[in-house]
């Protein structure tokens, strides 16, 4: 079945006349006769009877025509479609992102894109670092902001957008409350709440870990239940009542980092997403600098 074919079909259910279908189509109407005839063929029956000057459906042509119908509009979007990707007048964008990475890192970006593309389709994700780079490498995401590390695959591109502390987060009346940041040592004697695939909790000499959230908001109602004290990374804000203090050790920091697959082509929206994101001072755009 060929796609002029159902065109040809689609004009006759509209006109019921073969010599005005044909005039509809810009061809001959011997051509849209044989063209038809072909249809039938392959569909196994006629579709069009004709009874001296009047041409009607059958019962065959009637249980195709919407199918066809469908069949020839949804050709039609692909076309259209194409054609304004082509003048990137469509375009779309798929970002992942951790759980430990507020999307505020990426939102400013975003909305400088959308100004350029009013068109475009974003997408963000949420997950787990491992399951981002999985997403990635399989054609799921186009970019994710992730935690640079030495252990990533060789695939990725990497773009550094900035490195950050860590904070410590506590509920009300905490003793943290009284100095102005606190110090490695003291967490030996405090329960930190666990957050999957946390780098900074490694770092910590013997962390006492008892509790465990999959998201920041189950970290952080742990900590305003007074269930223990969450290291929050920078970028990230702390919810009421919660308070906060940085946490004095220069070694638990983390580098930020814009990761796409390498060798891969961009699309327009990639290109520039990953153009505005390299320069943007981040650091100081989210106060960690």
């Amino acid at each position: 079945m060929e796609l002029y074919q159902v065109r040809y079909f689609v004009a006759l259910c509209n006109t019921l006349n073969f010599t005005r279908a044909a005039e509809s189509c810009n061809v001959t109407q011997p051509a849209l006769t044989r063209a038809i005839q072909r249809l039938e063929d392959e569909l196994g029956g006629p579709l069009l009877q004709r009874e001296r000057n009047l041409t009607q459906l059958t019962e065959l042509g009637r249980l195709m025509r919407p199918l066809l119908e469908q069949t020839l509009a949804a050709a039609e979007a692909v076309k259209e479609n194409a054609g304004k990707f082509r003048k990137n007048e469509v375009a779309s964008l798929r970002v992942g992102l951790p759980p430990s990475v507020s999307t505020r890192v990426v939102v400013g970006s975003l909305a400088e894109l959308t100004r350029r593309m009013p068109a475009i389709e974003i997408a963000l994700r949420t997950a787990v670092q491992e399951q981002l780079i999985e997403a990635l490498l399989a054609g799921e995401l186009d970019a994710a902001i992730i935690v640079d590390r030495e252990d990533l695959p060789e695939r990725l591109d990497r773009w550094p957008l900035f490195i950050e502390g860590y904070r410590v987060a506590f509920g009300p009346e905490h003793r943290f409350a009284e100095l102005s940041e606190v110090a490695p040592d003291a967490l030996a004697e405090e329960i930190v709440i666990e957050r999957p695939g946390c780098d900074a909790v490694a770092k910590l000499s013997a962390p006492n870990l008892r509790h465990r959230g999959d998201t920041e908001e189950h970290i952080q109602h742990l900590a305003a239940l007074s269930r223990g004290v969450a290291l929050v990374p920078a970028n990230l804000p702390v919810m009421p009542p919660l308070e906060a203090r940085r946490l004095a050790d220069p070694s638990v920091q983390r580098t930020i980092a814009l990761a796409a697959v390498s060798g891969r082509r961009h699309s327009v929206a990639l290109d520039s997403f990953i153009k505005l994101n390299r320069a943007r001072d981040l650091g100081s755009e989210l106060g960690i600098a």
